[in-house]
């Protein structure tokens, strides 16, 4: 985002190939490729992660399982290990006083249709920042970031969130410059 670009080195990650130097090719849920490129990239002064996958259905789906064979496995994998992993990780390339700053989104709090699994998974994520924060040392700092739908999502998308308010990407922006930038913690 153009407010961070500003004022921050910004290196963005994803699933995708990367397209240039300021770019890597990240996947949360394969942990020792996680450890080795924020080992790659550091020293740091935050890691802010948008990212994790999961997926939505209905219960009537969901039959009791393994974590592997689960429906909600991919949830449990990937958006919440997988940033758990990124924040645990970011400990060994963060330098004192740095902000690790995760995504669940408002299901964690306001349930739809479907959503079970992503609620969660976005409730665990949220309770684990709340504690984790209580004991990190040299001033890090831990939060979590929840945005409803933002403006710009598909339709098909919009469709399971009847009645939810849809935000602008320049205020979930603010979020992450607040969790960045504000030394709030826990929240």
């Amino acid at each position: 985002h153009g407010v961070l670009r500003d004022r921050h080195e910004v290196i963005t990650a994803g699933l995708e190939p990367a397209q240039g130097p300021q770019q890597l090719q990240l996947d949360l849920a394969d942990t020792p490729a996680l450890v080795q490129a924020l080992r790659a990239i550091g020293p740091l002064d935050a890691v802010i992660s948008t990212a994790g996958r999961a997926r939505f259905g209905p219960l009537a789906q969901a039959q009791p399982a393994g974590m592997d064979a689960s429906v909600y496995g991919l949830g449990l994998h990937d958006k919440l290990m997988g940033q758990v992993n990124l924040a645990l990780a970011a400990r060994a390339v963060l330098r004192p006083g740095g902000s690790n700053t995760l995504t669940s989104a408002t299901t964690s709090t306001e349930p739809v249709i479907g959503g079970a699994g992503l609620s969660m998974v976005n409730g665990a994520l949220e309770s684990w920042a709340r504690a984790a924060a209580t004991e990190l040392p040299q001033g890090w700092r831990l939060n979590v970031v929840s945005p409803s739908l933002v403006e710009g999502t598909p339709e098909a998308a919009c469709a399971a969130f009847p009645g939810f308010e849809r935000v602008s990407g320049d205020r979930v922006a603010l979020a992450y410059v607040r969790c960045l930038m504000s030394g709030i913690t826990g929240q």
